[in-house]
């Protein structure tokens, strides 16, 4: 074994032996703790009642599907997607 490879595999075993041992002594309450405060229930306003009783708020709208053009077709059948194509 090389010596990068053993200073590798001493790393990794020191950082699986250090890790718990950091996390047990952080504080529980450290970082972002946010206090308990009272929840304030939001009324919704008259449209957004509107719209829950009228349903879906977006409109369908018709799907157009692209037809293959005459040149796609023969590419297709040709079976060669990919052949530079001169213009």
């Amino acid at each position: 074994m090389t010596i990068t490879i053993k200073l590798s595999l001493v790393s990794v075993l020191a950082l699986l032996i250090a890790s718990p041992a950091i996390a047990a002594q952080r504080s529980a309450t450290g970082g972002d703790y946010y206090a308990p405060s009272a929840t304030i229930e939001q009324q919704p306003t008259v449209a957004q009642t509107k719209e829950a009783e009228q349903g879906d708020f977006y409109a369908p709208v018709q799907t157009i599907v692209q037809q293959p053009t005459a040149r796609d077709l023969t590419q297709a059948q040709d079976g060669d997607f990919y052949a530079p194509t001169s213009n």
